[in-house]
């Protein structure tokens, strides 16, 4: 059979077309813009004159060998996936194990799809449906691999047995809302929920930097140029006012020339965002934009070079690697991204006995208890409340002192 050829030109804007088409942002569009043009760019040079999956292969087997499988690399592979798919006239949800089939007998397949249809019913996303669908699918499956192929002989030691097949421990929330479901609406007479295993997700502390090490990734900026002016202001809207890398590179013109506040909707939760606009911040995007090129964008924060497009997220985390090198900050295993400075912003009001409900607000997070694990690095006030433990006693003393084998 005789691979599809198509020029680079036409798939290139056939896959931003579908992107659009499919609601995704102008940031993410860009983004994969640059990537296609570095595909086909190294294709074009290696003698390549349309795309095929081989091509596509052969580029990322190259950019391995040279770069390794690093962050870039991934997203290089998202959009060969993409690309491919453009090719078979489809167009997968995912491109990971959540994709793969389990052929479920008809009984349970067609629970599946009442329970989907179900929870599409009381809201649920389309993403969220789809991890429900992919948890449950593969406990099924696990059922049926132990001949328990309906419901009628469901049993507590095959639900045990099927969770502990479920490797992706994460999943077993899932399974136990869908047992839960199962009591509730088709006929199962025991709850089988309690059986499923607990995990809990470890807690992260947040990464944080010092006040004194926040000031040396600042003054390590070279502003005397543009490109230094445009990361300064970045730098500080994260810095300084706690605000996420996706609503600093969607900031237009007209939100921030000759205001002293921003009224911003997040993009991450679709919220109102109300903040003062604080002079040293007011001031660094003022003297960016007095040199920023001429665009027929509005958005505030631009390439430095032609065509002047929009930065997206990754200038900015690049910029700050970049500028926690040039402060000497052993960064350890810290995060080096614009998150590590809005988690030390919040961290630093959380140390400043500045109300918790406060941070939240700064911070736009629209749930209380979002702001909760910046308690973890609150370690002064944490001390407040700490206990002594008591003098060992009786066989634990014993065992502390090598007496209890």
């Amino acid at each position: 059979m005789q691979e599809t050829n198509h020029s680079f030109t036409e798939l290139r804007t056939e896959l931003l077309g579908k992107l659009r088409d499919r609601g995704c942002t102008t940031i993410t569009i860009t983004g994969y813009r640059y990537l296609c043009n570095s595909i086909f760019t190294w294709l074009s040079d290696n003698g390549f004159d349309c795309y095929t999956e081989k091509a596509g292969s052969l580029f990322l087997q190259h950019y391995q060998s040279e770069h390794g499988e690093n962050q870039y690399y991934l997203s290089l592979r998202t959009v060969v996936q993409r690309l491919n798919d453009l090719l078979k006239g489809q167009w997968s949800d995912v491109h990971s194990d959540k994709g793969k089939h389990f052929c479920l007998p008809d009984t349970f397949a067609e629970i599946v799809d009442h329970y989907c249809n179900w929870n599409e019913n009381i809201g649920h996303a389309s993403g969220t449906i789809r991890n429900k669908r992919y948890a449950i699918s593969w406990f099924l499956d696990e059922l049926s691999k132990q001949d328990c192929k309906s419901l009628d002989v469901l049993s507590p030691s095959c639900v045990a047995r099927a969770s502990l097949k479920v490797t992706n421990h994460s999943l077993w929330g899932e399974i136990r809302l869908f047992l839960t479901y199962l009591t509730e609406f088709e006929g199962v007479t025991s709850d089988y929920s309690t059986i499923v295993p607990r995990y809990s997700k470890p807690y992260i502390i947040p990464s944080v930097y010092s006040i004194e090490e926040i000031k040396r990734i600042e003054e390590a900026v070279d502003t005397s140029t543009v490109l230094g002016k445009r990361d300064y202001a970045m730098i500080l809207l994260a810095s300084r006012m706690g605000m996420r890398s996706g609503d600093i590179v969607r900031l237009t013109i007209e939100e921030v020339l000759n205001r002293t506040d921003l009224d911003i909707i997040q993009t991450k939760t679709g919220n109102v965002l109300h903040l003062p606009l604080i002079s040293e911040v007011k001031s660094a995007i003022d003297d960016y934009l007095s040199v920023r090129p001429e665009s027929q964008t509005d958005i505030v924060f631009i390439n430095v070079y032609a065509p002047y497009n929009p930065v997206t997220t990754s200038t900015i985390r690049a910029a700050l690697r970049k500028y926690i090198g040039f402060a000497g900050i052993d960064s350890g295993n810290r995060k080096r991204g614009p998150h590590a400075l809005r988690a030390s912003l919040a961290s630093s009001m959380v140390n400043n006995d500045i109300s918790y409900e406060t941070v939240r607000k700064v911070l736009g997070h629209s749930s209380k208890s979002a702001i909760k694990h910046y308690a973890r690095v609150d370690v002064e006030n944490l001390r407040k409340y700490s206990l002594t433990p008591p003098p060992p006693s009786d066989r634990f003393f014993d065992f502390l002192h090598g007496e209890v084998e």
